[in-house]
């Protein structure tokens, strides 16, 4: 492409971010595993007046036009205070990049992100994240021939040349594992999860939904304290939890979400939930008029779910209740109907998860790449 044929655009109004959000939809079409994002949802996640994301991080999105005007790529330049005050680095993030198999049409957008970020006195860049690490994280640089499970990233295989043709460099790669619910390695599992079990101080229960703000306020103390050692975790604040779980709640099914106790104390828990991408991708990102008849109508015959957390606060790890959770949400799996499940995502250097994810059939079938590269800020 001829540069001066490529027009870089800010986002500046409701009608331009309806425009970002539906770049891929010039990008993947025709693709059999892509999903569209609901817009709406999208909407909701993007706008700075309703996302608590906002009140400490800052984004800016743009998008890449052709000679036509039609536009051929987008990419969100983030820069988030919080991250920058718990972590103690000067590191802002990309996200949302989507682009045509063109290399001056990523360079250009990379270029912008990062002229945005270097005016912030940013050192460095990395992503992608959707503003942060509590959303969808990564390129996929392995396992295209599936198609992405719920707040997943998914993307066409050029997208690592791309990034690595402008400069980028791996930063941490992230694992996803699939599960065959009818594995028979689930017996050795169950019998673990039974010994447990038998010490009465400990107790596996479903999520209350009838108690959802204080399962969230259970859920955070959980995810905040179990996972705060690794690579690129921040806490997830009240604010943020809950905008999260009242987007989710539509879809959350308490049979699959499980907590442990010990002596009546939450000590631990697992977050899953039905692959509704299955559901959204016959929804092509509208609710209306016909969406949401298609929601309720496909959400009955989901045939699989994500794990998309498992956390055990320190002082209880490696007694058994990682695996005592995971066994009650596959047997309740079973009894739903469900016949397999992905477990994402978890870090390539979490040797002990990956292990146990392993030892009870879990199979690595995605790999999703988190990249990054030092930016020159000169004299800022």
């Amino acid at each position: 492409m001829i540069e001066s044929k490529l027009r870089i655009k800010r986002v500046e109004n409701k009608k331009e971010l309806i425009e970002f959000i539906k770049v891929p939809w010039r990008i993947y079409k025709g693709d059999k595993h892509w999903v569209p994002p609901i817009v709406a949802d999208q909407i909701q996640v993007l706008s700075t007046d309703k996302n608590p994301f906002f009140r400490h991080g800052e984004a800016e999105l743009f998008i890449a036009y052709d000679s036509q005007a039609l536009p051929i790529g987008r990419i969100a330049a983030i820069y988030d205070t919080f991250y920058k005050k718990y972590r103690g680095e000067n590191i802002g993030l990309f996200g949302y990049f989507e682009s045509i198999d063109d290399i001056d049409v990523a360079r250009s957008l990379f270029s912008v992100a990062e002229d945005w970020l270097k005016s912030k006195g940013v050192s460095k860049i990395i992503g992608p994240f959707n503003l942060s690490i509590h959303n969808e994280v990564g390129v996929l640089v392995d396992g295209f021939d599936k198609p992405p499970i719920f707040m997943t990233t998914y993307n066409k295989p050029y997208y690592q040349r791309l990034l690595e043709e402008s400069g980028y460099t791996k930063e941490k790669d992230l694992l996803a594992y699939w599960i065959d619910v009818y594995n028979r390695n689930h017996d050795k599992l169950f019998k673990l999860a039974e010994r447990v079990m038998r010490n009465q101080c400990y107790r596996i229960r479903k999520a209350n939904m009838r108690k959802f703000d204080e399962e969230i306020g259970n859920f955070i103390k959980i995810y905040n304290s179990a996972w705060m050692d690794n690579w690129g975790f921040i806490p997830l604040n009240d604010e943020e939890a809950k905008f999260m779980a009242k987007r989710l709640k539509p879809l959350v099914d308490e049979d699959i979400i499980a907590f442990a106790e010990h002596s009546g104390e939450v000590v631990g828990c697992i977050l899953s939930i039905a692959d509704y991408n299955f559901v959204f991708k016959k929804m092509n990102g509208s609710l209306f008029p016909f969406g949401i008849v298609k929601f309720f109508l496909y959400r009955r015959h989901i045939p699989w779910a994500r794990v998309m957390a498992l956390g055990v606060l320190k002082e209880h790890r490696f007694k058994g209740i990682e695996s005592a959770l995971i066994a009650y949400v596959l047997k309740n799996g079973l009894r739903k109907g469900f016949y397999g499940a992905e477990l994402s995502w978890t870090l390539e250097d979490n040797i002990a998860v990956n292990n146990l994810i392993e030892k009870f059939g879990g199979v690595r079938y995605k790999v999703f790449r988190v990249y990054g590269k030092d930016l020159d800020v000169g004299g800022n």
